[in-house]
């Protein structure tokens, strides 16, 4: 067997469709599947089960699958050891970053990451915190941008910044008249929030549920996006809670609407997070330097709580 036939059962498991899968690795369909075909002779068993649509493993497949993402990464590792030994910063780079940092983060950082590395080709996906830690795990990304901590084994986190939360509260809000606000002020009734499925959401409800106030069930009004939450809220239907690099790009005669926290401010971690086999370490730290530096001029606030974003309900 080689290593190129590993990585075809790798691309085939992954878009469960031969010929996604062809198109990815840049070869005809047929030499794709003739190549897996010799590796299933060879072992004597079948990786897929071709009856079914979309493609499925089968069950010795599924071990099969698994060991052989080890062994891609393992080799790869080889040419990351090179790569370092010579200083190199370059080659392909797949980053995820959860959504309620990408708006926010990506321009600020991205044209100086490629004017300083242009020889680094980022692939950069959007993704929400479950989807990043699977697609690290199963290989499909060399890195992302999430909020931590996130208590997982497989994953190593690097603490890029902390990012306060900031209020948004409109004129005919209970809260308006305070300059600044406390996180026993908060009611998790007239808070408007980002739909389920984001960790700046269960961060909220985190927050909250430390200032004991535990009923989570009268809320109704949810979003996907900050810019639909500040548009409800100018409504005069609730309060809203943004991190504060979202804010720096507030209307101006919006600002008036911002409130902060009394130190500690509740914040939010931001990491940039990596699967435990360490693959591509010297594109990550170019990525950590490059953000960090970058970050640190835009956020200045140092006493800070942090609010974790697992989910605890």
């Amino acid at each position: 067997m080689t290593i190129t036939q590993l990585k075809y059962v790798l691309m085939v498991a992954e878009h469960k469709n031969f010929t996604k899968a062809a198109e990815k690795t840049f070869v005809t369909q047929p030499t794709l599947s003739m190549q897996i075909q010799k590796l299933e002779d060879e072992l004597d068993i079948l990786v897929f089960d071709r009856s079914t649509k979309p493609l499925r493993l089968t069950a010795v497949g599924q071990q099969i699958v698994e060991q052989a993402r080890k062994i891609v990464n393992e080799a790869n590792r080889m040419q990351d050891i090179v790569d370092q030994q010579k200083g190199y910063i370059g080659g392909d780079f797949k980053l995820g970053i959860i959504p309620t940092v990408m708006p926010t983060l990506l321009p600020m950082f991205l044209k100086a990451f490629t004017r300083k590395h242009p020889k680094v080709q980022l692939k950069i996906e959007e993704l929400n915190t479950e989807e990043c830690i699977q697609k690290l795990n199963e290989g499909n990304l060399d890195a992302a941008i999430a909020a931590t901590p996130l208590a997982n084994e497989s994953i190593l986190e690097r603490v890029i910044y902390f990012e306060p939360f900031v209020a948004y509260i409109t004129e005919n809000h209970r809260l308006f008249s305070k300059k600044e606000i406390t996180v026993d002020d908060l009611d998790l009734e007239d808070i408007l929030l980002l739909e389920d499925g984001h960790c700046f959401r269960d961060g909220v409800i985190n927050l909250c549920k430390a200032s004991k106030i535990n009923n989570i069930d009268k809320f109704q009004l949810e979003s996907g996006s900050f810019e639909t939450l500040i548009k409800l809220s100018n409504e005069g239907l609730g309060m809203t809670l943004l991190p504060y690099l979202h804010t720096l790009d507030i209307k101006d005669n919006e600002k008036k609407y911002l409130r902060h926290f009394k130190e500690p401010s509740p914040a939010r971690e931001v990491s940039i997070i990596q699967h435990k086999s360490e693959l591509k370490p010297q594109i990550i730290d170019a990525l950590f330097n490059v953000i960090s530096g970058i970050v640190r001029g835009a956020i200045a606030f140092q006493d800070v709580k942090i609010i974790s974003p697992l989910n605890k309900k």
